[in-house]
């Protein structure tokens, strides 16, 4: 052996046993630390295909007026053949998903089934393909399957393979990559708390601190200092002001609830021959809603999760056509109803500027844009029943602070509201899940 080779070989033998002698804890948190960097680069690379596939839909409909015909029934067949294939687990949002594996992190044969490398990978195609495909979706949800499904991965390398270590290591890649998707980390923190755990846990809060700030770092690096909607010079707050909040809140609180109640009672009001013919037909039942999505677009821009349109209109201080909320509304919907991978948050938020934008006439330029922003909230948390979350996003994402009282107060108001729907969207849709997989398992 030459001089070199074993010069190096003793390197890599100290480098091991440095590395060999790290206390538990510090093995553990630099693991938390690795994988939130992971997390972090796997949202903006996903952020960044995401866009290219809404640009080539858009690029396609600018050119062949028709395309949107093709590329909606086409696109939602080959994703819901790719799904039944090879990603089964990949379907839906995503935040449901991690929500159940919380739930049962010491059933391997569950989380497994929900959160997994290749359920991450198929997560992504599918939403690259829903959105080329113009489906009514966003990416910022399905990136917390992929931020925990990337975390849990690394619980193999633990010491200490616990089931309360895997369930740290869920949570924290939920909300690294909720963070790093918005750009949003305080956002990530809140969302962890209020939405998937529902508690605040002394050992889990310094990992999630840590892993937020590094995803966060991560995605300021390659993506830059940026605000997702657009920055928004709010007027300061005035009285006159009041009457329109409290009505954008009250009408988010009926909506967001109705879509929430829609969402998880689909066998009450949705005819019954449609429903069979759903269960014996599923490619012919997703053409014919990706046909409808695609009518529907050429009524207005309603494709994909409604994030450019919904800046653009920030920006301009131009307020939305009354008609993109109930139209965003029914594609929203019908995409759910397909079950294909892709998020309602992003969504969810431009179905909130529509609201706000009904009142802009009596108002402004600046006050349009400040009442967008107070709706995208408010539907938010109806939809999502996590107020405290829906408004401090809304504050990160359009460097927002000095609306922080009235996006309280609107998140808040809609939220009591949607509850009397009796749906929480995202904890049902969770228990489904775990139903399912326990009837499978049996």
């Amino acid at each position: 052996m030459s001089l070199q080779s074993t010069s190096l070989l003793s390197i890599v033998n100290a480098i091991r046993v440095r590395i060999l002698g790290v206390p538990l804890k510090t093995k553990t948190q630099l693991l938390f630390w690795f994988g939130a960097i992971l997390v972090g680069i796997a949202a903006v690379a996903l952020a960044t295909i995401a866009e290219w596939a809404s640009g080539f839909f858009s690029w396609a409909q600018a050119r062949w007026w028709w395309s949107p015909l093709v590329l909606g029934p086409g696109g939602g067949v080959l994703i819901y053949w790719l799904m039944n294939l090879h990603g089964p687990g990949a379907q839906g949002s995503g935040i449901p998903q991690a929500k159940a594996a919380l739930q049962v992190p010491d059933q391997l044969f569950v989380t497994r089934r929900l959160l997994s490398l290749k359920i991450a990978a198929f997560k992504a195609v599918g939403i690259v393909l829903g959105l080329a495909s113009g489906f009514v979706l966003g990416r910022e949800g399905p990136t917390v399957q992929i931020g925990a499904s990337i975390m849990y991965s690394l619980r193999d390398l633990m010491s200490d393979n616990t089931a309360e270590v895997r369930r740290q290591l869920i949570l924290v890649g939920g909300a690294a990559g909720i963070a790093a998707a918005f750009n949003t980390p305080l956002a990530g923190i809140v969302f962890a708390f209020e939405e998937m755990a529902r508690s605040v846990e002394e050992k889990t809060s310094g990992k999630l601190l840590g892993a937020v700030i590094l995803a966060g770092i991560v995605s300021l690096a390659i993506e830059g200092d940026y605000v997702y909607f657009g920055r928004i010079h709010a007027p300061a707050f005035a009285v006159i002001e009041l009457l329109p909040v409290t009505a954008i809140s009250l009408l988010c609180g009926l909506i967001g609830g109705s879509f929430a109640w829609l969402c998880l009672n689909t066998r009450r009001w949705l005819p019954l021959p449609l429903q069979l013919w759903q269960k014996a037909r599923p490619y012919r039942f997703i053409a014919c809603c990706g046909l409808l999505i695609a009518a529907l677009g050429m009524l207005a821009p309603i494709h994909g999760s409604g994030a450019e349109v919904t800046r653009a209109a920030i920006e301009s201080q131009q307020a939305l056509p009354w008609y993109f909320l109930p139209l965003k509304f029914i594609g929203l919907l019908t995409t759910f109803l397909t079950g294909l991978p892709g998020g309602i948050f992003a969504p969810s938020l431009a179905m909130g500027a529509g609201v706000g934008s009904w009142f802009s006439g009596f108002f402004a330029a600046p006050v349009t844009a400040k009442l967008m922003a107070i709706g995208m909230a408010a539907m938010l948390a109806a939809v999502t029943r996590a107020p405290i979350t829906a408004a401090i996003i809304l504050m990160e994402m359009t460097d927002g602070h000095s609306m922080v009282i009235s996006l309280l107060v609107a998140t808040m108001i809609a939220s009591m509201v949607a509850r009397r729907f009796g749906a929480n969207l995202y904890h049902e849709l969770a228990n489904r899940a775990l139903v399912a997989l326990e009837l499978k398992a049996k």
